[in-house]
């Protein structure tokens, strides 16, 4: 091979030296780029000697390494011009140029396995996420919905709930607001927190324009410029920049120019020291109303709005309200034909302004004609702030007002809270009518443009459109419905109450919740709802199971897993929220169709503070009320559910009479072989759970379909450790099943150092071997083949057979870790293709600021491989990492509740894995070499090939090997046929355990040698 000149300092791919000739980047883009940097280029390319230059020039092999440092050069250039996030791997993406017509004679680079590996991994762009903090929009024509995520619009059709058109902001900017454009139906404006102002349009689905302000956008509202020939549009927007004032600006955006410039104005309308939280333009501008804090404050302009905007002019008057606006809306109607002029020169055609304000504390408050009351009262008593106008005050809800409107003819009033309420007051009569039960608290209500439905908005992640006609819903989509701390916008304000007394002590973030893949798509437990603007007021206890599509992130189903009270009322005479069962654990069996989970739940220490003398003792109460559930979950297919089988108290409870009856139970998994479980609690025991059909006096029992019933329980339970060390000390544990069931590995760790045990199933016995002493953390176990790994303050990867340390990788530790980070390191195996992923907390430091963006780090690794075959990182912190079910590959998801599957190309290396079902007989002959997970043990296996005769004395064992004569042969044969017993096969075969068994070269050798008559020692004769 020849030795090239310079090694390329970044990857890239080009054609060759004639622009107009053929490339595709993607795929071998990636191979290089990974192999540059891992430095495997340095040791394998080989060049197809068929077209290798003429003798008497440069060597093919300098030619094609010098050609392959044009192309990553340039393949790194065109990387730095593409449109992708800095944060993800853009190489996977294919593109191509213009196909030349003449024909080129190239070198052929061919990569090893090792470099196929390192490309054939894709991470596509994330889907799901949470809905923003934005009502959606209605389309002109009502035909189409719009809904905001993190950093797309997604647009449905009202009348089939599927996905039309999916916008993506450009540069992956997080949107902040979004608006109609009032001149063009077909266009929208996005902005963007960092102060870029697009505009797209509906029909192709491509941005038409982009400006870039000076500063950050909260809130846009938009209208049309009266008088003006080339209808424009007026765009009003809520800034702030650091800790400045906050200030409501006016743009007048031109579409002509070039992009990222065109935008005239930017006139500051109002200026306040207290947050703006948010604003509604009407009349074409002439009015806005504004809400800050308690602040109710009205703009009108007299004259109209005109060109330019330097002379636009609003005179502001404020209102105090009761409470802390928490949501507004506003309807205006034209002036009565016969209102004379008011005093003072003000227009006599003001409109009349009525104004529904929702409170923080649950009130819902009435101003009607405000605007014009103010004048009058301006002009009667010459003071014109802080007017006290009393208000129409109805009150039904119990916390804050998320969500208020005005229905289109002004007659009701319709509004929605954390009591998973629609309330629709008639204004009229004063009647209330209500529709309950909506699954989650509401968080925006949008009326229809003719006001035949409403699109509402809720805390589980959902959208709704219900009919006025009927009050029933004809729209639905739904999404993951996990928290997403990743939130622009500013909280409400912190509000006590019984269960949180001050704001130091609500509950911190969780970011890790319970999810497996199954066979019907991604299974998480999931908290009954999650609010963005109010966290405090709702709990983050997991007490459902969400089924979710892994294509589209939409919802497949949902039920509960533990007891609930999420559409009732969920409080107690003290008006203290009713807590909750909290799923810790969840697995799903290897065929799909078992599921496990562990719920606890204890009660409040307010609730056992009058039954202690001090925290201590009512620490120590909440442990003994502590109540601990495993449940066995199976699948039905009919009304395509989980169904409740078995349901054990305390799995894991202690001796009578040791303190702390009830032991907590630390890690759950499933045997990828069979339907088995295992778990691990605050005891240092490890129990096995089988299945068992129900019987009763000998008969089985049957359910209606006449299947026969079943029932889990434990069948083994193996100590770890010393059973002198007090269950308290125990912080955690990890298990982990071998692929055939074979091996368990366990660990207990605490603040003292700990090693991994290795239970032999079929034995049930533990070994420590020299996996230790380990210290901090313990992330997570796993067995592939015949390495163990173990993701700790390091990665460590065992080789179970040699009994060595066979590789390490060090992990960079964090400058400044944040309280999340240990939520987000995770270990993921996927024994199908023999690798596994560990995702890591990576922070990334704002360049000229203190703070941090704070992402994750995806690694994956073959598990005989030191070095990583993939790497890419994540817009925001990883809260779950697993294997999918079905094909191999990793499923991602972040604390924006974005799904993110990461797999690898087609046509790339893959090991196939065949499990066996377990036999009911004792295996024969050669079918037990390798071990099998159904096979019975030692003494089992002796009494079951043991002979017995028929008066119940056993026989003397048969000879080890014997000789029969050939199939077909007539006796005139020298050779005969040489037939071992299981006996010989077991003695022959007898190495330990089955993780520790020798290389298969050597077990053939032996089984060659017992075959050929040289293991069966004097025994062994020939016909």
């Amino acid at each position: 091979m020849g030795k090239r000149k310079q090694e390329p300092e970044h990857p890239g791919i080009d054609d060759g030296h004639h622009p107009s000739k053929r490339v595709r980047t993607g795929a071998a883009s990636l191979i290089q780029h990974d192999a540059v940097e891992s430095g495997l280029w340095s040791r394998h390319f080989t060049i197809d000697a068929a077209d290798s230059p003429p003798a008497g020039k440069t060597s093919a092999e300098a030619k094609a390494a010098i050609k392959l440092a044009n192309r990553l050069s340039k393949m790194e250039r065109r990387k730095q011009r593409k449109e992708e996030n800095p944060l993800q791997d853009p190489l996977s993406i294919e593109q191509e140029t213009e196909v030349s017509a003449q024909p080129r004679k190239e070198n052929k680079i061919r990569l090893t396995k090792e470099q196929m590996l390192r490309l054939a991994w894709t991470s596509p762009r994330g889907v799901g996420g949470r809905m923003l903090d934005i009502d959606p929009v209605f389309s002109e024509d009502e035909d189409y919905l719009f809904v905001a995520f993190k950093d797309f619009v997604n647009i449905y059709s009202t009348t089939t709930s599927l996905l039309v058109r999916q916008v993506h902001t450009s540069h992956h900017h997080r949107i902040s607001a979004f608006a109609m454009s009032c001149t063009d139906s077909n266009r929208f404006y996005i902005a963007t927190e960092d102060g870029n102002i697009q505009l797209w349009d509906i029909s192709t689905g491509k941005e038409v324009h982009y400006w870039i302000t000076d500063f950050p956008i909260y809130a846009l509202q938009t209208s049309k410029l009266v008088e003006s020939n080339d209808s424009q549009d007026l765009v009003y927007a809520v800034t702030r920049k650091r800790k400045r004032p906050w200030k409501l600006r006016a743009y007048r955006l031109k579409v002509d120019g070039e992009p990222g410039s065109g935008y005239t104005g930017g006139m500051t309308l109002r200026t306040s020291k207290e947050q703006i939280t948010s604003f509604k333009v009407l009349e074409q501008g002439r009015l806005i109303v504004a809400t800050s804090g308690s602040v109710l404050s009205l703009g009108y302009a007299n004259p109209p709005i005109q060109l330019p905007l330097s002379d636009l002019s609003y005179t502001w008057r404020d209102v105090e309200c009761p409470e802390w606006i928490s949501c507004f809306d506003v309807r205006t109607v034209a002036p009565d034909a016969d209102l004379k002029c008011l005093k003072g020169g003000e227009d006599s055609r003001i409109c009349r302004t009525a104004i529904v304000v929702g409170g923080l504390k649950g009130s819902v408050h009435v101003y009607d004609d405000l605007l014009r009351q103010l004048i009058l009262t301006e002009k009667r008593s010459d003071k014109a702030s802080n007017i006290d106008l009393t208000s129409r005050k109805q009150h039904w809800h119990r916390n804050a007002v998320l969500a208020v409107k005005w229905s289109r003819d002004g007659n009701y009033i319709i509004s929605g809270g954390l009591e998973t309420t629609l309330l629709i007051w008639q204004q009229e009569i004063g009647s209330l009518n209500t529709l309950p039960h909506l699954g989650a608290p509401l968080e925006a209500i949008v009326v229809s443009p003719s006001g035949s439905s409403y699109a509402i908005r809720l805390a589980d992640n959902s959208a709704m459109i219900i009919s006025t006609a009927d009050l029933k819903p004809n729209f639905s989509v739904a999404g993951l419905q996990l928290p997403s701390y990743d939130n622009f916008k500013p909280q409400l304000p912190f509000l006590s109450s019984v269960d949180v007394p001050d704001e130091n002590t609500s509950q911190p973030q969780r970011l890790r919740f319970p999810s497996v893949s199954g066979p019907s798509g991604l299974l998480c437990a999931v908290p009954a709802a999650t609010s963005s603007r109010i966290p405090f007021a709702l709990q983050q206890h997991a007490s459902f199971l969400q089924t979710v599509d892994l294509a589209s992130a939409c919802q497949l189903s949902r039920q509960a897993l533990t007891r609930t009270k999420a559409t009732d009322l969920n409080t107690g005479p003290e008006s203290n929220l009713i807590q909750e069962p909290d799923v810790v654990l969840m697995q799903i069996s290897h065929d799909g169709q078992w599921l496990a989970t562990i719920d606890e739940w204890k009660p409040p220490k307010r609730d056992v503070t009058a039954l202690s003398f001090s925290d201590v003792q009512a620490g120590e109460q909440q442990e003994r009320q502590r109540e601990i559930f495993l449940k066995f979950w199976t699948w039905d297919e009919d009304s395509r559910t989980w169904a409740l089988a078995t349901r054990i108290d305390d799995p894991h409870a202690a001796h009578i009479g040791v303190a702390h009856g009830k032991n907590r139970v630390l890690d759950l998994v499933a045997d990828p072989s069979t339907n088995r479980f295992a778990t691990i609690g605050e005891d240092g025991n490890v129990r096995v759970w089988k299945s068992s059909v129900r019987q009763r006096h000998g008969s089985t029992i049957k359910d209606r379909q006449g299947h026969g019933l079943v029932d889990w329980h434990c069948t083994s339970t193996i100590p770890l450790g010393p059973a002198t060390i007090s269950a308290q000390t125990y912080t955690g544990a990890k298990l982990a099943y071998s692929a055939d069931g074979s091996c368990l590995a366990a660990s207990l760790h605490s603040a003292s150092p700990y090693t991994i045990h290795l239970i032999d199933t079929y034995t049930e016995t533990a070994t420590t071997g020299p996996y230790g002493p380990l210290t901090g953390m313990l992330y997570g176990l796993g067995i592939i083949e015949r390495y163990l790994i173990i993701l700790s303050d390091q990665l460590h990867v065992w080789d179970l057979v040699r009994q060595e340390l066979s590789h390490t990788y060090t992990l960079k530790p964090q400058d400044n870790p944040s309280k999340t980070q240990p939520q987000t390191r995770h270990l993921a195996v996927d024994p199908v293709r023999g690798t596994f992923a560990i995702a890591l907390p990576y922070i990334d430091p704002v360049p000229g600021q203190q703070q941090t963006n704070d992402h994750s780090q995806i690694i994956i690794f073959q598990s005989a491989d030191p070095a990583p075959i993939h790497t890419f990182i994540t817009q925001h912190p990883v809260s779950t990492l697993t294997t999918l079910y079905d094909r191999p590959g990793f499923i991602v998801i972040d604390s924006a509740a974005q799904i993110q599957t990461i797999v690898p190309q087609r046509g790339t290396p893959r090991r196939a894995m065949a499990l066996p079902t377990p036999p009911a007989t004792p295996l024969r002959g050669l079918e037990n070499i390798y071990g099998h997970p159904g096979r019975l043990n030692d003494a089992a296996l002796d009494a079951a090939q043991k002979p017995v005769a028929p008066g119940g004395v056993s026989k003397s064992p048969p000879a080890l090997v014997s000789t029969e004569p050939r199939v077909g042969d007539d006796g005139g044969g020298d050779d005969d046929a040489v037939v071992v017993t299981p006996e010989a096969l077991a003695k022959v075969l007898d190495c330990g355990p089955a993780y520790a068994m020798p290389t298969v070269t050597e077990l053939f050798e032996r089984v060659a040698r017992l075959y050929a008559g040289a293991g069966a020692g004097a025994g062994v004769s020939r016909g």
